[in-house]
C-alpha cells in the first residue's frame, strides 16, 4: 500500500491513488513530495515501543555511505521520535535498542538521481555503506519489504525505514520493513531543507493514520 502526496509548503495536501506513479519532480517544482508505503494488514497497535538510529546515512554518487550525526540530523531524528510518541509509542534509547519493538533508520540522498521501478525497487540495499540489518540484531538475510516500492529520488531527498525488531532473528532470517517514507528533494539550502523536512515528516504521519496506538 502506498500513498503519495504533493504538498506546497503553505497549501493543503493533494492525495494521489496508490496506483499512481510518482509525479515528476520537474512538474512539482517549488513543492515537496511525500510518499509512504506499509505492509498492508499490519496491526501497528500491537507494537508498544520504538527507537531511532541516532545518525543518518548520507548517500552520495555511489560512494560509500557515510553515517553522519550533527545538529541537523539530530533535529530529523527528533522529529520522527516526536511523531511516534504523539502516536502512542514509547521511546527506547538507541543504546538499548534490543528492548524496542520497532526501529527507524534515516537516509539522506546528497547529490544523486535514480528512478526506481518494480524490476529493481531496492537499489539502496546494495549501496556501499548503507544500513545493514545487523545494526538491529542477528539477522543474516538483509531487508525484506512486503510491498512494492517505486520512488523517484533526487538531490536532498530523505528516506525513513521502520523495521520490525520483534521478528525472529537468525543467520537465515530477514528483517521485515513495515513502513517507509520518502520525502523527495530539490537543490536547496540547509535552512530550506530543514523547514521542508519538518513539515513533510508531519505530513508523512498524517497520511499514515494506521501508524498509531491511540484509539479513535
Amino acid at each position: 500500500m502506498k500513498k503519495i502526496v504533493v504538498s506546497a509548503l503553505a497549501a493543503a495536501a493533494l492525495v494521489f491513488p496508490s496506483c499512481q506513479k510518482m509525479p515528476s519532480v520537474v512538474d512539482a517544482d517549488g513543492e515537496f513530495l511525500v510518499s509512504t508505503s506499509y505492509a498492508e494488514g499490519t496491526d501497528f497497535s500491537k507494537y508498544a515501543s520504538f527507537t531511532v538510529a541516532d545518525s543518518v546515512v548520507v548517500l552520495q554518487s555511489r560512494l560509500a555511505g557515510e553515517k553522519v550525526r550533527n545538529s541537523f540530523t539530530d533535529e530529523l531524528v527528533g522529529a520522527y521520535r516526536q511523531m511516534m510518541e504523539e502516536n502512542g509509542f514509547e521511546y527506547v534509547p538507541v543504546d538499548e535498542k534490543e528492548k524496542a519493538d520497532l526501529g527507524i533508520q534515516l537516509t539522506y540522498v546528497a547529490d544523486t538521481d535514480y528512478y526506481i521501478d518494480y524490476v529493481d525497487p531496492y537499489w539502496w540495499l546494495d549501496y556501499p555503506g548503507y544500513w545493514s540489518s545487523y545494526y538491529w540484531g542477528a539477522w543474516g538475510g538483509g531487508w525484506y519489504y512486503p510491498y512494492p516500492v517505486m520512488y523517484e529520488f533526487s538531490t536532498h531527498s530523505l528516506m525513513a525505514d521502520m523495521a520490525d525488531l520483534t521478528a525472529a532473528s537468525g543467520e537465515d532470517e530477514r528483517i521485515p520493513v513495515l513502513w517507509s517514507c520518502m520525502i523527495n528533494g530539490n537543490a536547496g539550502s540547509a535552512r530550506t531543507d530543514y523547514a521542508r523536512f519538518m513539515t513533510a515528516i508531519r505530513q508523512a504521519f498524517a497520511q499514515s493514520p494506521y501508524l498509531s496506538r491511540i484509539s479513535e
